[in-house]
């Protein structure tokens, strides 16, 4: 599969912005810890950095799936999308460390292995109030390290477009999961509204974004069909600058058709 695959490296850009990324996310976590410690200080770091750990990748989460509806609103979000497959490993990464810590913390003290202990702990599916939220998020992680795992140009290239586009979408499901995940666990024991309400006001604010988009686009969906000749007419050719292109639905696919060299 490698042969003829040619790698991308970083770029200076790319640099700068994973620096960022780090260097703000590093900033969250301490920044989250030391408040909890100075607000409640009979709870213990290890709660309080799972918890940092959490609400970190729960956020950088509605960011990703923010950036392309935003990029169809808005072209000048568009920088966004270039780095949005960094920022995906990052917070799966963030979420790795979140469900490592909690499954040491809550599962690694028993004879039992971890992971079992994890399944097999709470399996009251018919109860609210006890709802074995843990499976949801374990789920989720699964989804979201193999969509990290084959992020890279690599899998890109091999996997072809479609199949790989069709494996990321997964996103949304793991989406769903860590909602609940949320929902079930954490506001199960919390009697702050806060966090219900943020929580409630992220889902709202994405669903918001992903209409609007759609709604946005649904007269450039709509397509162009073939005349008997099985041609089909886009525009004129002074309609394309240079170096650019337009874009026409046909058939139910997006067709960029370019301008380049002045053909």
């Amino acid at each position: 599969m490698t042969v003829g695959y040619k790698a991308v490296g970083w770029n200076r850009q790319k640099r700068i912005y994973d620096g960022v990324v780090v260097a703000g996310l590093l900033v969250y976590l301490g920044v989250f810890v030391g408040t909890g410690l100075a607000l409640r200080p009979q709870t213990t770091a290890e709660t309080l950095l799972i918890r940092a750990l959490g609400t970190a990748a729960l956020f950088l989460l509605h960011v990703i799936l923010a950036i392309g509806p935003l990029c169809r609103l808005d072209p000048r979000f568009l920088p966004l999308l270039y780095n949005r497959r960094h920022l995906g490993v990052t917070m799966f990464v963030v979420a790795l460390a979140h469900g490592g810590f909690s499954i040491v913390q809550f599962h690694a003290l028993g004879d039992v292995n971890p992971l079992v202990s994890v399944l097999a702990s709470n399996t009251r599916w018919t109860s609210v109030a006890q709802f074995p939220f843990q499976q949801l998020g374990l789920a989720a992680l699964a989804i979201l390290f193999l969509m990290a795992a084959t992020s890279h140009d690599f899998w890109l290239t091999n996997l072809t477009a479609p199949t790989w586009k069709r494996l990321h979408m997964a996103v949304y499901p793991a989406y769903a999961l860590i909602v609940l995940h949320v929902a079930f666990g954490v506001l199960q024991q919390e009697t702050d509204p806060l966090l219900a309400a943020l929580l409630l006001a992220g889902v709202l604010i994405l669903s918001g974004l992903h209409v609007a988009a759609a709604l946005r686009e649904r007269a450039r969906d709509r397509g162009l069909t073939p005349g008997g000749d099985g041609w089909v007419e886009v525009g004129t050719a002074d309609e394309i600058p240079e170096d650019r292109a337009i874009v026409r639905s046909i058939g139910g696919e997006r067709v960029a058709i370019f301008r380049h060299r002045g053909r």
